[in-house]
């Protein structure tokens, strides 16, 4: 059974997220350069301009791979698109997580960027559409933490409970026998030793 590949699809969707791109391009391009104004909180100007930012770039990316399975597809080369077709599914690094980072209210252009994003976010699989909602509706910029060690007790928490939930809670295995130890030592060897 061969795969098949939506050109269709994929054109559509890197049509929508290059408008996107644009939108987030010009209006990264409004905000003043960097500065070491001493205030680096979320929404300050120098965070606003690094969401930005991140928003154009992770926009570009997605532009990017998915042209890049449009040009396999179109060359004939069905194995490469059809890899590069999963790799344009991925989620759009710093599409909507930019925001964290910026000043409420967004601009008008962020808004329609990420409402366009939105449009195509099935897409991109589960959850994008969830987090650009998110997003839109944040009334305040909440990254960097304002406060590094309650973060940081926060993520330690976290990748606890995270442990504790992965921890098998039936009885352990024996000891391997000797027998299953060799096998799986012969499973381990790569197929070009095991054939000579």
């Amino acid at each position: 059974m061969t795969q098949t590949i939506d050109l269709e699809e994929l054109a559509f969707v890197a049509a929508v997220m290059e408008r996107a791109h644009r939108l987030l391009d010009a209006e990264e391009k409004k905000l003043p350069p960097r500065s070491a104004d001493g205030n680096d909180g979320p929404g300050s100007p120098r965070q606003t301009l690094l969401g930005a930012g991140e928003l154009t770039r992770g926009a570009d990316d997605a532009v990017r791979r998915i042209a890049l399975a449009i040009g396999y597809a179109c060359a004939g080369l069905h194995a490469h698109a059809l890899g590069a077709t999963k790799h344009a599914h991925a989620v759009p690094r710093g599409v909507p997580g930019g925001t964290d980072r910026m000043a409420r209210p967004l601009t008008s252009g962020t808004i329609e960027a990420l409402k366009l994003v939105r449009q195509v976010s099935d897409f991109f699989g589960e959850g994008l559409r969830e987090t650009i909602d998110k997003a839109l509706a944040a009334p305040t910029a909440t990254w960097p933490p304002a406060d590094w060690s309650d973060y940081d007790e926060e993520r330690m928490k976290s990748a606890a409970a995270v442990a504790a939930s992965a921890t098998p809670t039936g009885p352990r295995p024996s000891a391997a026998s000797p027998a299953s130890a060799a096998v799986s030592t012969s499973s381990t060897v790569p197929a070009q030793q095991q054939a000579g």
